[in-house]
C-alpha cells in the first residue's frame, strides 16, 4: 500500500537514467521551512553513466529511502518524486558545489548542496545477505510481449541442477525494485535468500520502469503489473531448472491481489502465498487504513469520523465515475475544508487521488477473484499492520475459500508483526526504516515450511 505521509516525510522513490560521474558522492543541503530547519542528504551513485540514489533525513531518523529519479543534462541536476509532487532543481557549480531549488506542491524554497564526504554510507541492514552464495543466483530478463516490454530480475535456485519448486515474488504498490527496497530494508533479498536456502527456487524482478526494467512506472495499473508477472510465468515454464507443476505466487500487499487474480484464473498456478493481502474492497481498504493510523497516532476522535466522511464521500465520486475528476475532486476538497487548505495539500491529494493506478486501487474487490482460487493458498498478517488490517481482510479471505470449497487453505495473524512482517511496537510506517529487522525469522519459517508440506504433497 502506498505510505501517505505530511510533508517530506517517508515516501516512495525508484531510479533512472542519467549522466555525470562527478555527482558521485553524498551532497548535503538545509530546507529553511516556517517551522524550522531540515537537513536532506542525496548519496548519489554513478556506473556506467545511470546515476542512482538514495535520501536521508536524520531530523526523523531515516535513512536509505531510494530517490525515484535523477537526470544530469549539464550544468543541471534534476531529481524528481512525482508521487508527491517534489523536484528539486540545482546548477552543478563545481565537483563540491550545487546551487538549487527544492519544490512541492506549488512551494519552493532554497537549497544549496555540498559535497560533504563526512557523511557515513548508511549501514546494511542485518538480515541482508551477502555473497558468495551457496547457491545460483542469476541475473535474467523475460519480455512481456503484450506490453513491449523487457523486464530484469534475479533468478536464484539450489546448486544441483534439477527441476525445482519456484515461486514469483509480487511486490506492493509504489515502485519497487527486485529487492523491494524500502527505507533500507530489502524484504524480498531476505524471503528469496531464506527460500532459496530451504530449497525453493525465486524470481524477483524490477517492475516496469523501475531499475533496470523497461516501461512506464507512472501510467500503469494494477493490471498491467498482473501481465508482467504473467509473463515470467510463461518465462518460467521454459526453464529446465524449474518444476512447471510447481510455480507459485507470493504477493505482499497489492500484489497479493495481483497474485489472487492469476491464481484465480491460471491453472498453471500451484499455490499462492498473500503477505498483507487486501480483501477487502479498495475503499475500504482505504478508509480502515486512515481511520487506524490516525486513531494509533492520537488524532481526535470527532476528526477521525469526519475524516471518514469526507474521504468515504470522494472515493464515492472515483467509484461512480464523476467527470473531470481531478476538478470535481479539487472542488470537493476546498468545499469540504471550507477554503482552509493549501494549495501544496490540495495539489497533492488531487493529485494522488485522481491518476489511473489509484482510481482502479478504489474500485478493486479481490473477493471476486478469491470465490475462484481452488488450489492452495496460504494468507498471512501482522497483528500490528496498519495498511492492510489483520482482522477484516483475513475474515473475507477465510469467509471467500470457504464459501468455494477450497480444500486447502490457511489464514493466520502473526502478533507483534506489522505491515512489513517485521517485529514493531506501533506498527506505523514511521518505524519501518528506523527498525533493524527486516523479516520476522518467525515468518519467514512458516512461509518456508507450508511451501514444503505443499510441494511434497503435488506430484
Amino acid at each position: 500500500m502506498k505510505i501517505k505521509l505530511s510533508f517530506i516525510a517517508l515516501f516512495f522513490i525508484t531510479y533512472s537514467f542519467s549522466l555525470g560521474q562527478n555527482l558521485a558522492g553524498p551532497w548535503k543541503g538545509t530546507l529553511n521551512l516556517p517551522n524550522g530547519k531540515l537537513d536532506i542528504i542525496f548519496k548519489i551513485s554513478a556506473k556506467d553513466n545511470d546515476l542512482k540514489g538514495i535520501m536521508d533525513i536524520p531530523a526523523q531518523g531515516v535513512k536509505g529511502l531510494p530517490i525515484h529519479e535523477i537526470k544530469y543534462h549539464s550544468p543541471f541536476l534534476h531529481i524528481k518524486l512525482p508521487n508527491l509532487g517534489i523536484e528539486y532543481v540545482g546548477n552543478v557549480i563545481d565537483d563540491d558545489h550545487i546551487e538549487g531549488t527544492f519544490k512541492q506542491g506549488g512551494q519552493s524554497f532554497t537549497m544549496n548542496l555540498e559535497k560533504n564526504l563526512d557523511e557515513e554510507t548508511p549501514m546494511s541492514k542485518p538480515q541482508e545477505p551477502k555473497p558468495p552464495f551457496p547457491y545460483v543466483n542469476k541475473a535474467i530478463e523475460f519480455y512481456n510481449k503484450d506490453a513491449g516490454i523487457l523486464l530484469s530480475g534475479t533468478f536464484s535456485r539450489p546448486t544441483d541442477l534439477k527441476r525445482y519448486p519456484t515461486v514469483i515474488l509480487i511486490s506492493g504498490s509504489g515502485p519497487s525494485d527486485r529487492d523491494q527496497n524500502i527505507l533500507g530494508h530489502k524484504p524480498f533479498l531476505v524471503l528469496a535468500d531464506h527460500l532459496t536456502r530451504n530449497g525453493i527456487a525465486v524470481l524477483r524482478f524490477d517492475e516496469r520502469g523501475v531499475g533496470s526494467s523497461q516501461g512506464d512506472f507512472k501510467s500503469a495499473t494494477t493490471l498491467d503489473f498482473k501481465n508482467d508477472v504473467e509473463a515470467a510465468i510463461s518465462f518460467l515454464k521454459l526453464r529446465t531448472d524449474v518444476d512447471p507443476t510447481k510455480i507459485g505466487l507470493i504477493g505482499h500487499s497489492e500484489g497479493g491481489v495481483i497474485a489472487q487474480m492469476i491464481a484465480a484464473e491460471n491453472k498453471d498456478i500451484a499455490f499462492s502465498i498473500l503477505m498483507a493481502s487486501p480483501a477487502l474492497l479498495g475503499k475500504d481498504i482505504l478508509l480502515h487504513q486512515k481511520q487506524q493510523m490516525e486513531i494509533i497516532s492520537g488524532v481526535p476522535d470527532e476528526a477521525v469520523a469526519r475524516n471518514q466522511l469526507i474521504f468515504e464521500e470522494a472515493y464515492d465520486m472515483i467509484i461512480n465515475n464523476e467527470q473531470p475528476l481531478d476538478e470535481r475532486l479539487r472542488e470537493y476538497f476546498k468545499h469540504q475544508y471550507h477554503n482552509n487548505i493549501s494549495n501544496q495539500q490540495l495539489n497533492a491529494i488531487v493529485t494522488g487521488m485522481s491518476n489511473p493506478w489509484f482510481v482502479g486501487f478504489v474500485k478493486l474487490n479481490p473477493a471476486i477473484y478469491l470465490q475462484s482460487i481452488k488450489t492452495p493458498l496460504y494468507a498471512l498478517n501482522g497483528s500490528k499492520d496498519v495498511q492492510v488490517l489483520a482482522d477484516e481482510n483475513l475474515k473475507m479471505i477465510n469467509d471467500e475459500l470457504t464459501k468455494n470449497g477450497n480444500p486447502n487453505f490457511k489464514v493466520e495473524k502473526l502478533e507483534g508483526l506489522n505491515h512489513l512482517f517485521q517485529e514493531c511496537e506501533s506498527g506505523l510506517p514511521a518505524e519501518y526504516g528506523v527498525l533493524n529487522q527486516t523479516l520476522s525469522p518467525v515468518f519467514l519459517e512458516k512461509v518456508s515450511d507450508w511451501i514444503e508440506d505443499i510441494t511434497k504433497m503435488k506430484h
